[in-house]
């Protein structure tokens, strides 16, 4: 059964809290960049038919032919998830929940929909980069690395809530390196949300972890409430 009342408190009473995100939250949003369905081929539908492309990522990692291909396959891209986008009710809530604490966000994803969202720029890792800086990344993923290593020394002692948005059970990008993290620091505590498949929890830190199991979107409703 689902521990929001405890995970509210944890979150309530964090001095500092952790977002960290993968694909799982860009689909509750309703952008998938895994799939091949009807929204990618809207508007994708043209590189599916000249390069077999089956869905975002893989056009993102294309290796076109010109780079004017590549980059009419980008202003597609942009349009679609960044020039449009409004903040959706996902990170009305995420912010919601965050309030006024003081947060870093930890993400794989690449779509920038953070900042677009409101949250501070300078508080952002985007481990892989996003689609505005893949062509060379690096510069910008360290910067952002140095300053998310800054934070936790900052909050080395303190009360932290590491949330977890839709990160596959066995990421080694994100998840692994901050269950570590957790474990290291009997302060933190650890909220995933994600589908019931997706939770797992090792035994480590289990007494300082809590599994919300469920849509991101219906969590998020849950925590929000007061009881």
């Amino acid at each position: 059964m689902n521990d929001f009342k405890t995970a509210r408190y944890w979150l309530t009473n964090a001095d500092a809290i952790i977002i960290s995100a993968s694909n799982g939250l860009s689909i509750a949003e309703g952008y998938n960049i895994f799939a091949h369905d009807e929204a990618f081929m809207t508007r994708f539908g043209a590189f599916y038919e000249r390069y077999g492309i089956m869905n975002i990522l893989q056009g993102v990692l294309y290796n076109y032919p010109t780079a004017a291909e590549r980059d009419a396959f980008y202003k597609v891209l942009f349009d679609y998830m960044i020039d449009h986008y409004e903040a959706t009710p996902v990170f009305q809530d995420l912010k919601q929940l965050v309030g006024a604490h003081e947060y870093f966000v930890v993400t794989s994803n690449g779509d920038m929909h953070f900042q677009l969202s409101g949250f501070d720029d300078q508080r952002i890792f985007e481990v892989e980069g996003n689609f505005g800086n893949n062509q060379n990344p690096m510069p910008m993923i360290e910067k952002q690395q140095a300053k998310f290593k800054a934070f936790v020394q900052k909050y080395r002692s303190q009360k932290v809530v590491v949330l977890e948005l839709g990160i596959g059970a066995n990421n080694q990008l994100i998840k692994a390196p901050l269950m570590y993290l957790v474990a290291q620091r009997p302060s933190y505590r650890y909220i995933t949300l994600n589908l019931p498949h997706e939770i797992k929890i090792p035994t480590a830190i289990a007494q300082r972890s809590i599994g919300l199991a469920g849509s991101i979107d219906d969590n998020f409703k849950e925590l929000l409430k007061n009881d």
